[in-house]
């Protein structure tokens, strides 16, 4: 039995392959090994990555091209105590010791950035200025993941680092087409609040603070026109497709139309230009100006009487024989509109085309407001929710009260009444002829849908510093933002008497636009503006 037992043990052959087993064991844990660190490597080097991409967008939304913007972009992923830090990142399979924050190692801006090149730095062109700024490289600190398994092969590590980038594209939107270049690059601060401009077309190829240009969408010049006749440019167009030139194209005829006043060429000379489905050529609802428009009215005696029956009319009377001119007259001194500020009247501003916000008050309130006083004003506007001084009443703010006062801006006459008689047959016509003021729109509808007051117009402010002629957006003029501009008079030739202002040395001219600061432009609805008139999306280029 015993030598049966033995002959079947030494015959068997049933553990064979264990020796095989145990020689390949050390391959196959080293494979499965490699399979495990391998798979946290890459996913370490995704989540580098990852952190890469979302801190150039980060970076990227920052080049404004204003002043400090590479700082702000550098702060916005690199912030050490994260108080303004918009992104950060964490990295689950990173054992090194360094914690668990993904850190920026590096950030170099560029002004051009050619994607075609291989190489990232050799792509970029690199800048050290704010101002010409338009492409962001971040890249991740260094990063190490030990090795669970591959050890076992005498692999111990694997280290990973990531780049992007990234750059951001800006475009305006439902903004009147027009440029101004703004003074300084944080235009329009509180302080500006209030301040007269004088807007003027640029002389030659020079570009100053407070000259104006069109903004060319590519539509050629009828739609420049069409959208200062309407509500500014409808939708949003990159900054990169947008050109701005100088010149005038009847810029100002159209923007009139805002105040009733309708002349020029073309179709601004016809009141009919105001579309009532749109508000496209209509005037605000308050369009208190310095025009008046020629009233006239009859009235019939026997001949033999000799002397004028009263003046039964007044202005703003309509029916029997009233009628009224159909434009306005040229401006008159005497006729209040809202002033500018004093020291454009003296030529003695600072700032040249930008004013101190002194404007006239006394004169203006005496002539459309006998008996009102600014504090009345400030009060009636405070209690109406809208915080004011009697010491800093801004023109747009008393056209506010204006608009919410019962007969504050009814019809008004400037003058006296002219009487001519003729006779014929048996009877005399008497003849009266006045000149009125009218702060409700006479001669075009206000009846279409409601929308931002027309005579606030979202402007757009930039940085006219290397804008020589004609130019593209942000190679030639840099867009800062886009502010509201309350148009306080329409664009007419006065001279220095005619503009109303005690010691004026300076007149106006048909090419300027003149407002009032507001600030920051906001919607229709009253809200900020952000995102609305201007909007900027960072995008990722490698």
């Amino acid at each position: 039995m015993i030598g049966r037992a033995l002959l079947r043990l030494f015959s068997s052959n049933r553990g064979a392959v264990a020796p095989t087993v145990a020689l390949s064991l050390f391959g196959l844990v080293a494979a499965g090994g490699i399979a495990f660190d391998y798979a946290r490597l890459a996913a370490m080097d995704t989540e580098l990555q990852q952190a890469a991409d979302q801190a150039a967008l980060a970076a990227a939304t920052q080049l404004d091209r204003s002043d400090g913007a590479q700082a702000r972009a550098a702060t916005a992923i690199q912030d050490p105590d994260d108080t303004h830090r918009l992104a950060s990142n964490i990295t689950r399979f990173a054992n090194d010791g360094s914690g668990t924050s993904v850190e920026i190692e590096s950030i170099k801006f560029c002004s051009a950035f050619d994607d075609s090149i291989q190489d990232t730095d050799s792509a970029c062109t690199s800048t050290t200025s704010d101002s010409d700024s338009s492409y962001v490289i971040v890249t991740t600190e260094l990063r190490t993941a030990d090795y669970a398994f591959t050890p076992i092969v005498g692999a111990f590590f694997g280290n990973s680092t990531a780049s992007a980038v990234a750059s951001v594209q800006s475009s305006i939107c439902n903004v009147a087409p027009l440029l101004v270049c703004a003074p300084n690059d944080d235009f329009p601060t509180d302080s500006d609040v209030g301040k007269g401009i004088i807007m003027k077309v640029a002389g030659g190829n020079q570009w100053v603070p407070g000259n104006y240009g069109y903004l060319d969408f590519g539509n050629g010049n009828q739609a420049v026109l069409d959208a200062l006749l309407g509500n500014g440019l409808n939708g949003c167009q990159s900054t990169g497709e947008t050109q701005t030139e100088p010149g005038n194209k009847n810029a100002t005829d159209a923007i009139n139309t805002r105040m009733d006043v309708y002349g020029g060429t073309g179709a601004t000379k016809n009141p009919s230009v105001c579309d009532s489905t749109t508000g496209s050529g209509c005037p605000a609802p308050n369009t208190r100006k310095d025009m008046t428009l020629t009233m006239t009215y009859t009235q019939s005696t026997a001949k033999t009487v000799t002397t004028a029956p009263a003046d039964n009319q007044s202005c703003g009377a309509t029916g029997g024989t009233v009628s009224y001119a159909t434009s306005f007259n040229s401006p008159d001194g005497t006729a209040k509109g809202f002033p500018r500020d004093t020291c454009h009247y003296m030529g003695t501003c600072t700032d040249g085309n930008y004013g101190d916000g002194n404007w006239d008050i006394t004169s203006y309130l005496a002539a459309n407001h006998p008996g009102v006083t600014a504090s009345q004003i400030a009060s009636a506007l405070t209690a109406s929710g809208t915080p004011a001084s009697a010491s800093t009443l801004t023109r747009y703010q008393v056209y506010s009260w204006e608009e919410q006062t019962t007969g504050a801006t009814d019809p008004q006459q400037i003058g006296t009444t002219a009487v001519t008689s003729k006779t014929q047959g048996q009877n005399t016509t008497w003849t009266y002829t006045k000149q009125c003021t009218f702060s409700q729109p006479k001669l075009a509808t206000t009846s279409y849908p409601a929308q931002k007051d027309r005579r606030i117009l979202p402007v757009v402010a930039a940085d006219c510093s290397n804008l020589k002629g004609k130019g593209s957006a942000f190679v030639d003029f840099n867009i800062l933002r886009v502010f509201d501009v309350f148009l306080t008079e329409p664009s007419e030739s006065r001279s220095a008497a005619q503009t109303g202002a005690t010691g004026a040395t300076t007149g106006t001219d048909d090419k300027e636009i003149y407002g009032e600061v507001i600030g920051p432009a906001e919607t229709f609805a009253g809200t900020n503006g952000f995102q609305y008139y201007a909007r900027n999306k960072p995008y990722l280029v490698r």
